[in-house]
């Protein structure tokens, strides 16, 4: 009984022949790789998408002790992309279609009288398989490679082949905890021993042994390969998205009242409904706020271990501001998922697939896709939807009656939903799933649900919105960027708005790269609201401003005139979670500025729109009335706006304005320059202040930028490999002397590494937009290493430790 992982001493090449199945095959000719494994490693744009379809091999020798073979070794691929044909010792042992979904085979039969067993797989990655997602065009790369972990389970004669955890009554006092154990062959004797424990991973350091709970239940009998257990479970609490309480449901399997196998999962007691006025967590209801994700990253694309799929997960709930995410469009890697079970990130989890809906072959492989999706996934607390219909793809009724039957005979407990992209489709789901994509700019941020389908009655949730319709790269400009992210809150605020919408999740996370059909021409879909690094464009900010773990405050705007036509900045926006911000000009009061709850009401927190850049400077110096001040103000907000020029109706007004005053049109111009950041003026310091519960939370300034600094931040700077090896994600930020982000510095950086540490990727990365990334891993060995950055203002040096422990 234990688990063994495989990830280290694999062989690669990158064309497949059956001399890979030879026994004494000359290993001189392949590449040595550790998984997670792409089969090409590519540039960050302007690559071509052929590069990693291929018919590729990988080969690696298994060491079996002789007692092993008195029980079953079952070998498992948590992913393999796309269609993984594994041999042992030469021998076909299974065939797999699908690259997102794991899948395991007893190697038992094909073990020679060895103790090394040779392990070959033949994968094809080419995108014209007979098999979701192919079939057509995809607005995603795929890929290849074996990409999650490998492991063999050493197992006795009898042992656990699964369980399916449920809470179906979370809501009581008493809850019922049922568990479906499925062993894999029964015979008389066999006997089941179940606890359930607080995940004490969860547990805080200082709490002490009395606030951790456990609870032993009575033995049960096996009398059939399957056993349906119902257990009482008093005070125990309930997973949330702000408090995610797990416990550790453990199985022991007994033989004649000897353990042979035992078996955990994690389990959450929870209600989560979709209901036609909205979503209800544990009974109350909960307005859905999230992102879609892919699972790619640059150069790698799908291959990456642990510690990144946690950091997604991580940065969607932290620094994103969100409670639910979609993995857009296949199952994603269990560590990225448990990571959401632990912090309490719901998640909508889809079958592969995008549009095309194949033949009777390519159908059947989706349906089982759903088994397997449902099967490997159903003990997640935080999965709260079964996305059983491929994205975005016609009605086709006998298939998708199908697809969703099954899902409910796997999962009784969770509803179904699948994406559509058109208006009254057919419906065997339990939730009406649409990419509402109306939002234009000027229109509403969303079509009201009646608009969409006429059955009113069933749930209804925006799968994407935004994205394509308004790409937004990190040079833009300031106009750009900030139009981008006023239509995510636009999109934000109508949701917000509508009772009967149970929520929204944007398009997208991050940019990621695309196929030549879609994109900008270098490969990149330019729709998230961070750049493939994960470094947070301007919209990133709405979704952060609506948390309240932490303050925000984003300002729109460099404030420097230059950037706008004819020097006309217009509104500034700033996202941010405060009570109000006052705005400083050279030090000098101008004016205190509120959320605009009159266009962004039902946001969780609005924006605040800074549009008066006088304040009550003209009454406070120049002893003007309020009244009149008000309408100059006026006045030069249009000349401002319109290059000096006022309409003739403006131009009678001011003219009245200032006679009023004994003033001339000259000296009301000077006015207007004094007070006016305008073209040919001294340059300007502004600072902005957000303000909480009256107390000043935050300080930036924005003035003209004199020195450059490089800010580096490493999400770990100690790399411990468990499984596999480790990835620090280390993030590049080029800012001025007062923090402020400086969008259009381009610069190269020269990277290099010594010691136990390597570089993922190219060794000189360019500045996009003022940021730029790279991913430093572990080598295998304990140590330590350093990564030093290079730029044209000098050398910065990241320090990292890397820990080697027992594999677990």
């Amino acid at each position: 009984m234990q688990r063994i992982y495989l990830n280290d001493d694999w062989y690669f090449i990158g064309q497949y022949t059956d001399e890979l199945l030879a026994p004494d095959m000359d290993m001189g000719k392949l590449q040595k790789v550790r998984v997670p494994h792409t089969v090409c490693e590519t540039p960050y744009s302007y690559f071509d998408e052929s590069c990693y379809q291929m018919v590729s091999g990988y080969r690696r020798t298994v060491h079996v002790e002789d007692e092993w073979r008195k029980g079953h070794l079952i070998l498992t691929f948590e992913g393999a992309a796309h269609e993984a044909t594994v041999y042992i010792n030469g021998q076909q042992a299974v065939k797999h279609y699908s690259g997102y979904t794991a899948f395991s085979v007893d190697m038992l039969p094909y073990l020679t009288k060895d103790c090394e067993q040779v392990v070959t797989v033949r994968l094809d990655s080419r995108e014209t398989l007979n098999q979701p997602p192919f079939g057509h065009v995809i607005d995603y790369m795929t890929y290849g490679g074996i990409y999650r972990d490998v492991y063999l389970d050493v197992k006795n004669e009898y042992y656990i082949e699964d369980i399916y955890a449920a809470t179906p009554d979370a809501l009581l006092d008493v809850k019922t905890l049922k568990a479906e154990v499925k062993v894999n062959e029964w015979t008389e004797g066999l006997s089941i021993a179940a606890r359930l424990d607080t995940w004490t991973e969860l547990a805080p350091a200082d709490e002490d042994e009395a606030t951790m709970q456990h609870w032993q239940f009575s033995d049960e009998v096996v009398r059939f390969r399957t056993s349906c257990l119902t257990y009482k479970v008093k005070d125990a609490f309930l997973w949330d998205v702000e408090m995610p309480n797990l416990y550790v449901l453990s199985i022991d399997l007994k033989k004649d009242g000897v353990v042979v196998d035992s078996k955990q999962v994690r389990v959450g007691f929870r209600e989560a409904v979709f209901e036609e006025d909205g979503f209800y967590l544990n009974g109350r209801i909960l307005k859905l706020r999230g992102l879609n994700r892919h699972q790619c990253w640059p150069y790698v694309g799908y291959a990456m271990p642990k510690s990144p799929q946690q950091l997604d997960a991580d940065m969607l709930k932290y620094e994103l501001g969100a409670n639910v995410v979609r993995t857009s469009h296949y199952p994603q890697s269990q560590y990225f998922i448990d990571r959401c079970d632990e912090i309490g990130l719901l998640v909508f989890t889809e079958i592969p697939g995008w549009q095309h809906v194949g033949d009777t072959r390519w159908k059947k492989i989706a349906v089982r896709n759903v088994r397997e999706m449902i099967m490997q996934y159903r003990n997640h607390p935080s999965i709260i939807l079964w996305g059983v219909r491929i994205n975005e793809s016609k009605d086709d009724d006998a298939f998708y009656h199908k697809t969703n039957r099954l899902a409910h005979e796997l999962d009784v407990y969770r509803q179904t939903g699948g994406v559509r992209n058109f208006k009254e489709s057919h419906l065997y789901e339990d939730v009406y799933t649409y990419n509402d994509f109306s939002h234009v700019g000027g229109n509403e941020g969303c079509e009201p649900k009646k608009a969409v389908t006429s059955d009113v009655r069933k749930p209804y949730y925006i799968s994407e919105y935004n994205g394509h319709m308004y790409p937004t790269k990190m040079w833009d400009d300031e106009s750009h960027r900030l139009e981008h992210a006023l239509r995510h809150a636009r999109v934000l605020n109508d949701i917000e708005a509508n009772d009967d919408i149970a929520g929204g999740t944007g398009w997208c996370m991050f940019d990621y790269n695309t196929h030549k059909d879609f994109g900008s021409g270098d490969r990149i879909c330019y729709h998230g609201v961070m750049d493939m690094f994960r470094n947070p464009k301007l919209a990133a900010a709405v979704y952060k401003s609506q948390a309240d773990d932490e303050i925000v405050c984003e300002i729109s705007s460099s404030m420097d005139i230059g950037e706008y036509p004819a020097g006309n900045q217009g509104d500034i926006y700033v996202f941010t979670n405060a009570d109000s911000i006052r705005l400083y000009r050279n030090d000098e009061f101008i004016k205190e500025f509120y959320p605009d709850e009159e266009t962004y009401g039902a946001m969780v927190h609005p924006p605040v729109i800074i549009d008066d850049m006088i304040g009550g400077q003209l009454a406070e110096k120049e002893q003007i009335d309020v009244k009149t001040a008000e309408q100059l103000k006026e006045i030069f907000r249009e000349l401002h706006s319109n290059n000096l020029h006022l309409s003739p109706v403006s131009r009678a007004k001011f003219t009245a304005l200032l006679a009023a005053k004994h003033m001339s049109y000259e000296e009301g111009m000077k006015l207007y320059w004094k007070y006016t950041d305008e073209w040919g003026g001294d340059a300007v310091t502004w600072r902005f202040e957000a303000v909480k519960d009256d107390d000043v939370v935050m300080t930036i300034v924005k003035a003209p930028s004199s020195s450059v600094t490089l800010r580096i931040m490493a999400d770990r700077q100690t790399l411990t490999e468990e499984n596999s090896y480790d990835v620090a994600t280390v993030h590049m930020e080029a800012v001025d002397e007062n923090g402020k982000h400086l969008s259009y510095y381009q610069e190269p950086l020269v990277l290099k590494t010594e010691g136990d540490i390597d570089i993922i990727g190219p060794s000189i990365v360019t500045m996009r937009g003022g940021y730029a990334g790279t991913y430093v891993s572990s080598l295998g060995h304990s140590g330590e290493g350093r990564l030093m950055i290079d730029s044209p203002f000098g050398e910065a040096v990241i320090e990292f430790n890397v820990v080697v422990g027992q594999k677990v």
